[in-house]
């Protein structure tokens, strides 16, 4: 009895494993998927090209937000700098960040939306000197 349950396993996933295979399944075309959105980190005075624009991290002119080990009252903001070049003409933006972060559109080109999520880290101790800080940004691609 054993024996005829295996043999009859064997054949029932065999002829599920072809069906996986079938003729259908070979000339079904394939497609590229679209990716949605892409977060990427930039660097202070790194940059990343979208469509020709080429968007640079040029600074932090102030940090006031609430260390994590301390207890505020507001959480306070950071500001920063970026400029934006498309080729001809540079453009410099002073962004203040909140605490919690951010959703600000800091680009719109015709296939992709650029905004700004976040300055990373965040301070942990009072008086503490960042130099590695790093933009956090979001690229979303336009539905064309």
């Amino acid at each position: 009895m054993k024996f005829y349950l295996l043999v009859l396993s064997l054949m029932s996933m065999t002829l599920s494993l072809s069906a996986q295979s079938s003729e259908e399944n070979k000339s079904t075309p394939t497609e590229r998927v679209q990716v949605p959105e892409i977060l990427t980190k930039i660097g202070l005075l790194q940059g990343i090209e979208v469509d020709g624009h080429l968007i640079t991290f040029k600074g932090v002119r102030s940090d006031g937000r609430c260390p994590k080990k301390i207890t505020c009252v507001w959480a306070g903001e950071a500001e920063i700098l970026i400029e934006i070049n498309d080729g001809t003409e540079t453009v410099a933006k002073h962004i203040v960040i909140p605490a919690m972060g951010t959703h600000s559109e800091i680009l719109s080109t015709s296939t992709h939306t650029v905004y700004l999520k976040n300055l990373r880290p965040y301070p942990v101790n009072a008086g503490e000197d960042i130099e590695d800080y790093q933009l956090v940004l979001k690229i979303v691609t336009k539905n064309a």
